[in-house]
């Protein structure tokens, strides 16, 4: 009986599957981080609630309430006085434009309505506002 003798080969690894894998988890991770938005150096802490629905994919532009009774439009900060031309402004340039309202939930109620005068005073008929969603494990 004869014996054939072993051959010394080597494993071979598959590196096409592998460069494929690769190129997938990367372009994932590509796309992922792209497409989030960056939130304003303002800190806001936002209030809980039960009902609060999520984000619409078209973005706002987003009045910041602070606090400090500071108001932001998007990035820029704004005095509440002025704030009514600049959504007026903004609304004429593009009717398509939708703005909400990200307040903190220690920001001053007079700081609130003037936004909320400034926002009829523009002629927006409704100001969608950003709640937190509620921690549920912590109900009781």
């Amino acid at each position: 009986m004869e014996f054939r003798p072993r051959s010394n080969r080597r494993p071979l690894i598959n590196l096409v599957s592998l460069i494929d894998i690769l190129s997938i988890v990367l372009l994932f991770f590509v796309v992922t981080t792209t497409f989030q938005r960056e939130e304003p150096a303002v800190k806001i802490d936002l209030p809980k609630s039960v009902r609060s629905k999520p984000v619409r994919s078209d973005l706002p532009k987003i009045i910041f309430v602070t606090e400090d009774k500071k108001i932001f439009l998007d990035n820029k900060p704004v005095e509440p006085e002025h704030l009514g031309e600049l959504l007026k402004k903004t609304i004429t340039e593009n009717p398509d434009t939708k703005i909400a309202l990200k307040a903190s939930k220690n920001a001053p109620f007079e700081i609130i309505i003037q936004v909320m005068d400034a926002v009829k005073f523009a002629g927006i008929p409704n100001l969608p506002t950003f709640t937190a969603e509620e921690d549920k494990t912590n109900r009781n």
